[in-house]
């Protein structure tokens, strides 16, 4: 029976973002659309970037019930985060380097059940 649980909190996105991003402090705001699968594989968050065909670093799962999902991880070079609203299907990502260049990005949109 505790199997049933643990599915229970499984998931799996695919979602569409409206990407705002700088590579340095210094630099102007840019802007791209971005489509990410966003799954977890128990209390780990996962990211798969479609445009460059590649998995982001894992995330920790802080929060998972039946109305959002809340993960982050604190990098050697940043701290991205991740909140996803399980009743609106909108969810937001971004990162935030605090090396030498700083930078990062910030994304907001649309997932659908994958």
């Amino acid at each position: 029976m505790w199997c049933n649980v643990g599915f229970a909190d499984n998931f799996n996105y695919i979602c569409s973002f409206e990407t705002y991003y700088k590579t340095a402090d210094s630099d102007v705001w840019n802007n791209k659309n971005m489509r990410f699968n966003i799954y977890n594989s128990g209390k780990i968050l996962k990211m798969y970037d479609y445009e460059i065909k590649k998995h982001y670093k894992d995330l920790k799962i802080v929060i998972n019930n039946s109305n959002e999902v809340v993960a982050s991880e604190i990098f050697q070079d940043r701290i991205d985060t991740l909140v996803l609203n399980k009743n609106t299907l909108y969810a937001k990502y971004q990162n935030m380097y605090f090396d030498n260049e700083g930078g990062g990005e910030y994304s907001i949109g649309k997932c659908d059940l994958k």
